[in-house]
């Protein structure tokens, strides 16, 4: 789903604590669409760059791209979600990350 919805073949994304996230501007544009029943995900309305995305199966958490970042700087991946369903040609080559397929934490 985060690859339709991105029309890429992944997409990268920053996790932080929803009560900590502000939204310092732009709360007038941005519009939200719930992509399935678990979860809902956020847009700016002007131009339709993707933004947010909040889920049960992550309760309590925003996540944010890392392509609207002003400065992502120090923000590195932590783990690969649903590593399982990648498209075929995605590898890594990088540091050994956790592979993380969130139904199998029940």
């Amino acid at each position: 789903m985060c690859r339709r919805a991105q029309g890429a073949g992944f997409v990268t994304w920053v996790g932080t604590v929803g009560e900590h996230f502000v939204l310092e501007s732009g709360a007038d544009v941005l519009r939200r669409y719930h992509s399935s029943a678990a979860a809902t995900r956020s847009f700016c309305g002007r131009c339709g760059s993707p933004l947010f995305f909040e889920s049960s199966r992550w309760p309590g958490e925003i996540h944010v791209t890392l392509a609207s970042l002003d400065d992502p700087s120090g923000l590195e991946p932590q783990a690969h979600a649903y590593w399982r369903s990648r498209v075929p040609w995605a590898d890594w080559s990088g540091k050994e990350l956790a592979q993380v397929e969130p139904e199998d934490q029940g």
